[in-house]
């Protein structure tokens, strides 16, 4: 089903929001998290079990990493006034952001086996949440969303999806 309309976008986008919300608040779990943190041209990489983080920011940026799984690989990397955020929070997932130009990136994974990627450009904001076996993609070329559970989010193109069981919105 494509939806173009502005209810579905803003749908999205608070769902989206309300997603990471909730995970912030039940992030605190029992499992040692690895971080990685690195800003004004540092880098870092951390490998705990068989899980890891990594961050890199260049001059004038922030990056954070986070793998609470110690079973998946949380990435984000930021250059030129970028700020960008990478989460896993469960094994067998991968959580990628990119953010560049003073652009602001999320990446969370929420469930077993989820992939999402958010990469950020000239000013704008990208979010990409992959749940349950989901896959979550948000930048240049819009917002894809894929698998069970997932939903993304570009400012810049303007471009959102979700994705959960049978319902698949996009606009």
């Amino acid at each position: 089903m494509r939806i173009n309309k502005l209810g579905a976008r803003a749908a999205v986008a608070v769902l989206g929001g309300g997603v990471l919300a909730a995970m912030a608040a039940l992030g605190g779990g029992t499992a040692q998290a690895t971080t990685c943190s690195a800003s004004d041209g540092h880098q870092i990489e951390r490998i705990v079990g068989q899980g890891g983080c990594g961050a890199k920011a260049g001059t004038g940026s922030t990056a954070f990493a986070e793998d609470s799984s110690n079973a998946g690989t949380a990435v984000a990397v930021a250059d030129t006034g970028g700020s960008s955020t990478a989460r896993n929070l469960q094994p067998g997932s991968t959580a990628l952001a990119g953010a560049s130009t003073g652009g602001t990136a999320y990446s969370v994974t929420t469930g077993p086996k989820a992939f999402s990627v958010a990469q950020a450009r000239q000013g704008g904001v990208t979010v990409a949440v992959g749940g349950w076996g989901g896959q979550a993609i948000a930048g240049p070329d819009g917002a894809i969303c894929q698998g069970g559970f997932a939903t993304a989010v570009d400012s810049t193109t303007g471009k959102a999806c979700l994705r959960s069981g049978t319902i698949n919105l996009y606009n």
